[in-house]
């Protein structure tokens, strides 16, 4: 049985930036095994996020914008992002970077096989039974938990196009963060577009809802947007996405046994409020490698720990899941009031207490104070 300092069970973005992490140290190079029945060859998904300074893939970054477009009841700007930049990194670049990175190190080896268990120190595959201390398992869902009914389960679900035009439709220097302009439903819903270049765009259909739609719902829902929305009357289809997002704030525990760890969206690592993982994960991954190579637990300090974030973001899934307000009311008034600067560096869990208040008080007082108490005992 062969046998190794730490596996990696899953090479998905948590799974791979943390590997990543481990080969960055030339004084250290543990040994490794990454285990995915997936060879990562197909451009799967894209990832967005926002931030200040350069990203350490920043050489991979498909585009950004600096400017964005937000369209809400009675409330309708391109808003500056300075100084932050909006990216997008799509799923085939990063894994064949992270590949080509990860295999300079002789200390690295990637399985491609199927997980059926993880017990007893060992990883036990269709390949084969693997040995380690430490494990890292990236390989959970939500539907592998039961979760109590006193926590949230809302979940972020979009159908996504991108499409080419005949004639100059889009501004490539300003994406859509969030366009309420369209039948809400009694729910969260929205349009999200990212501009490649004045005919060519990622345009998605977003909600925020407790439940997923039919097919049919979601093309209608996508197709309507494009057509009697944004007045595109003729485009061609170049790919197609559908995505779920788990927006929950149930506490996943991090270490359910001695020597395995929980990374990625079951170890917590998605922001409930607003399903945004990349950045988070680059952050904490960055910090468990730290952690590791000066031998310490593998948790210590990590960061997006803090109880009062976790309550904040509690209580928008329980107004939203409430429906004391509907979604396109609060997100506008958040920007309209406070612009997205003071909204990202709130979600980047980066704000003082006093900003924190400001902040709340742009929103209906009474309404959050007391989602807010509601779910202080949870």
């Amino acid at each position: 049985m062969s046998q190794f300092d730490y596996i990696i069970a899953g090479a998905g973005a948590s799974g791979l930036m943390l590997a990543y992490e481990l080969t960055l140290d030339p004084n250290w190079q543990p040994s490794i095994l990454i285990i995915d029945k997936d060879l990562k060859e197909r451009n799967d998904r894209t990832w967005c996020f926002w931030e200040q300074e350069s990203n350490p893939l920043e050489h991979i970054v498909f585009r950004k914008w600096e400017t964005a477009f937000f369209q809400g009841p009675g409330f309708k700007e391109n808003m500056s992002l300075y100084p932050y930049s909006y990216k997008m990194i799509r799923g085939v670049d990063f894994y064949e970077f992270m590949k080509l990175h990860l295999s300079k190190f002789v200390n690295v080896t990637w399985l491609s096989a199927e997980i059926n268990s993880i017990k007893d120190h060992q990883a036990i595959t269709t390949d084969g039974n693997y040995k380690a201390a430490t494990f890292f398992d990236s390989t959970k869902s939500l539907k592998d938990f039961e979760i109590p009914t006193k926590y949230h389960q809302l979940l972020q679900h979009f159908k996504g196009y991108i499409i080419e035009t005949t004639t100059e439709e889009f501004d490539p220097t300003i994406f859509t963060y969030m366009d309420f302009d369209i039948d809400q439903k009694g729910d969260c819903r929205f349009g999200y577009i990212l501009p490649f270049s004045p005919t060519k765009a990622l345009v998605e259909y977003t909600l925020f809802s407790t439940d997923l739609l039919s097919s049919d719902e979601y093309t209608t829902g996508l197709e309507s947007y494009i057509v009697d929305n944004l007045g595109i009357k003729s485009y061609k289809i170049a790919e197609k996405e559908f995505g779920v997002i788990p927006m929950t704030d149930y506490p996943f525990n991090m270490n359910p046994e001695p020597g395995v760890f929980r990374i990625g969206t079951s170890g917590g690592f998605t922001k409930a409020s607003t399903g945004y993982t990349f950045l988070r994960t680059q952050k904490i991954a960055k910090q468990i490698a730290k952690n590791l190579r000066n031998g310490k637990p593998p948790l210590e300090k990590l960061p997006f720990q803090q109880r009062r974030f976790k309550k904040y973001d509690s209580t928008l899934l329980h107004v939203l899941a409430q429906s004391n307000l509907s979604g396109a009311e609060v997100f506008t008034q958040l920007f309209k009031k406070n612009g997205p600067q003071a909204i990202f560096k709130f979600l980047d869990e980066e704000t003082t207490l006093g900003e924190e208040l400001r902040i709340m008080n742009s929103t209906p007082v009474l309404t959050f104070a007391k989602a807010f108490i509601e779910r202080l005992h949870i």
